[in-house]
């Protein structure tokens, strides 16, 4: 989730100008008034003010769908059989642009075999050292677990820079201090880039092939990223697409509710990857039971989040994930997207209908 890229993973009007204190912390950025000049106050007296003024576009989700009601995204079946074109052989002379496969390599010592565990386990867990778990209900989706967020922005934002963040290239790995520039640019800190991540496994494996085409050293913590890729890689048939999302610790900057609510975010990208029936509902939905200014209103949302509104995919993506596994009025209300709250209901209703395993 972006806490507050071809793609814009948590696969979140402009961020604030300096992290906020633990005290203060808000992620959601909710759509401007119309004509009305920006304002100064921390979010969260804005998001207090929309609902104090009962103005039906401050709507909170929250106050709908009570967690409890909404069927927890693990419930999901299994997928039907899944159809992918192999890659083509790599060639051994001369060899490719972006020749590394990670997968076919030998898996490190820093990987260690995942843990199966379901949503509550994950939730109630907690270690001191970056590890990776495997989802019980969905084998194909392994969540990254850290002590903390500095930690999981250490491992993960370059990532999110090559895939889905706006403005930033896309054939290139950012250097560490082209990084630390980005995030300084979105106002926020490694910590605050991302509360949550997700990445298809064929995202995460051309990311490392691009950073040693380039010759870039990995930071330890990414080097512990490509090491349970490769194992996890190797659990799997290769024909399988596999997601890596990854999740912190509570703190200062993310109480427990919020971590559930991310968890819960994030493996709903882990779902969309893997289960190409659940996927093709939310894409349906998108394009034929949405109008395109609730289009529009999501496209917008997400790119005060700085995703990168001109992939389609993202978008989509990320309006499942918001409308259905996000029930923190925090990440998310009506008020974000700029329209009733009756509206935004009505497109959740939608989505959530005929949705494979969520009926």
């Amino acid at each position: 989730m972006s806490g507050p890229a071809d793609d814009e993973t948590v696969r979140l009007p402009p961020r604030r100008p300096a992290p906020p204190a633990p005290s203060a912390v808000t992620w959601g950025s909710p759509a401007p008034l119309p004509r009305r000049a920006p304002r100064r106050w921390p979010m969260a007296l804005a998001v207090a003010g929309l609902l104090a003024a009962g103005g039906v576009a401050g709507g909170v989700w929250w106050s709908w769908v009570a967690p409890a009601t909404e069927p927890p995204a693990a419930a999901l079946p299994p997928p039907p059989p899944v159809t992918a074109t192999l890659p083509p052989p790599v060639a051994a002379t001369p060899p490719p642009a972006v020749a590394a496969q990670p997968a076919e390599q030998a898996p490190s010592r820093l990987a260690r075999m995942p843990v199966l565990m379901d949503l509550p386990g994950i939730l109630a867990h907690r270690s001191s050292a970056p590890t990776m778990l495997r989802l019980a209900e969905e084998t194909a989706v392994f969540v990254l677990d850290f002590p903390s967020l500095d930690q999981q922005g250490a491992a993960l934002n370059r990532v999110a820079a090559l895939v889905e963040k706006a403005g930033l290239p896309r054939d290139r790995v950012l250097t560490p201090a082209e990084m630390a520039a980005a995030i300084a640019r979105a106002g926020d800190t490694p910590a605050t880039y991302y509360y949550g991540h997700n990445y298809r496994g064929a995202e995460l494996e051309r990311f490392f092939a691009l950073a040693a085409r380039d010759g870039l050293a990995l930071s330890p913590d990414e080097a512990w990223v490509e090491a349970q890729l490769r194992l996890a890689r190797g659990l799997l048939p290769r024909e399988r697409e596999i997601a890596l999302v990854s999740i912190a610790a509570p703190g200062p900057l993310m109480d427990e509710a919020a971590r559930a609510s991310v968890l819960r975010h994030e493996l709903s990208h882990g779902y969309f990857a893997t289960r190409p029936a659940y996927a093709e509902h939310i894409r349906r939905v998108w394009r034929e039971g949405f109008t395109e200014a609730e289009r529009e209103a999501f496209r917008q949302f997400l790119a005060r989040e700085h995703y990168d509104r001109s992939n389609e995919e993202v978008m989509l993506d990320e309006a499942q994930a918001y409308l259905l596994h996000t029930p923190d009025p925090r990440f998310f209300s009506a008020a974000h997207l700029g329209l009733p709250a009756a509206q935004v209901e009505r497109m959740r209703a939608l989505m959530r209908r005929g949705a494979p395993g969520l009926e």
